[in-house]
């Protein structure tokens, strides 16, 4: 039977605080151990900010890309995925999503393929570090 990582830390008589830094990201030798994704990168819309609540304007939420996404793809996204949100030129924020991309070469992705088209947006952010970061 093998010990906990506590355990043998308690063990040893030390106690170590993890290395956080530099978690956000899955290093490039291991992404294609982690993921599960059939596509490049996955998206999903998870906030609609112009439909709102009472029906009256559709709501985008849900709404994913690329098409031929399936639901292992959306599920990385929503579980594994970074924050992003599109945007208005004035600044004006209309959605929020998450986005799975391990190769990083997929950024705009949500803005081409829904922003554009459904809120005229034109700039996609991320979060990180606790403040949105243009792409």
């Amino acid at each position: 039977m093998t010990q906990s990582f506590e355990e043998e830390t308690a063990l040893a008589g030390t106690e170590t605080e993890p290395d956080l830094a530099g978690t956000e990201t899955v290093p490039e030798g291991m992404t294609a151990e982690f993921s599960s994704l059939t596509t490049p990168y996955c998206w999903v819309i998870t906030e609609d900010l112009v439909a709102g609540y009472d029906g009256a304007v559709p709501s985008a939420v849900g709404k994913y890309g690329p098409p031929e996404a399936g639901l292992a793809d959306l599920h990385e996204a929503l579980c594994a995925g970074k924050w992003f949100r599109l945007a208005s030129e004035g600044g004006e924020v209309h959605a929020v999503g998450r986005i799975y991309d391990p190769s990083g070469d997929n950024d705009r992705a949500p803005l081409d393929e829904v922003g554009l088209e459904t809120w005229k947006a034109t700039t996609i952010e991320y979060r990180q570090g606790g403040q949105w970061e243009d792409a």
